[in-house]
């Protein structure tokens, strides 16, 4: 078959509810139960032949060990790929996660590989574990949707569900990031994610919507206690105001709905409404 010029693939945010860490030897089968929620605010990725392989994501070179793993997983050919993300990176969107997803879609495009969606999602969930900048995020972008993920594994091997919901309007505002690398190296921290996450994970499952999502993220996120208090205030200012939010993990970060315009005072707000479309090609 003709080799094709380039690819162009998209792949949502995501953001993690509550999450339970998982870490086998076997990266494909590591990873993290939970719950999160994917936004059409993402990343689009361009891939192209080259002479050797670059990412550029907004425009600016970019280390992206994520999406050079998930890369080479797939093919030893040079490519140029080049990124857009629309949220910010460190800051609990899944950015890591979404820039490999649509690379690994977009470079099998380009390349004419003629790999499955499993091979292509297992490369970029691999990427994630064995650089340590996610663990269910891949996941959660191969479906879309409110996607709760029952077993730790890469995309198509674990037991995933989803809750039924409309592209709802989310908004956030973040204050910055939280090394997710230093937080899944903390083995006490470990402990106290995955105590509560499994308490909240169950309490999902009983009522699974997006008002309890909301609910359950919210009291993992006081549990676990990484919530800075610009994070706190800004939770209770949307409560007040009736609506519900909760922290993105792993991120210094707030999304809500229904703010009433209560998050303002904290910074600048952004909307993006929630994508049922998993990851795909454009």
């Amino acid at each position: 078959m003709e080799k094709k010029n380039f690819g162009y693939a998209f792949a949502p945010a995501h953001i993690s509810g509550i999450f339970i860490i998982d870490i086998k030897k076997d990266p494909a089968l590591s990873g993290s139960m939970g719950a999160g929620i994917c936004l059409e605010d993402g990343a689009v990725t361009k891939v192209s032949a080259a002479k050797e392989t670059t990412v550029k994501i907004n425009g600016a070179v970019a280390d992206a060990p994520t999406t050079l793993t998930a890369v080479r997983l797939l093919t030893p050919q040079p490519v140029l790929v080049e990124t857009t993300l629309r949220v910010p990176v460190g800051a609990g969107f899944g950015a890591s996660g979404a820039g490999a997803l649509s690379a690994a879609l977009a470079v099998n495009e380009a390349l004419s590989l003629n790999l499955t969606f499993r091979e292509i999602a297992e490369a970029a969930h691999v990427a994630e574990v064995t650089n340590r900048t996610g663990l269910g995020d891949v996941t959660g972008q191969t479906f879309g949707g409110i996607v709760i993920r029952k077993k730790a594994g890469a995309p198509f091997t674990v037991h995933v569900d989803k809750i039924p919901c409309s592209d709802s309007k989310i908004s956030w505002v973040s204050f910055g990031g939280i090394s997710t690398k230093s937080v899944l190296s903390d083995d006490l921290k470990k402990k106290s994610i995955n105590k509560a996450g499994r308490l909240r994970l169950r309490e999902l499952l009983k009522k699974p919507t997006l008002e309890n999502f909301f609910r359950q993220s919210r009291a993992f996120a006081k549990e676990i206690e990484l919530m800075s208090p610009h994070v706190k205030d800004a939770i209770e200012a949307v409560e007040a105001a009736g609506g519900l939010a909760s922290q993105a993990m792993l991120g210094n970060t707030v999304f809500a709905i229904n703010d009433n315009g209560a998050l303002s005072e904290f910074g600048d707000v952004h909307e993006s409404r929630i994508s049922n479309a998993g990851a795909h090609l454009i």
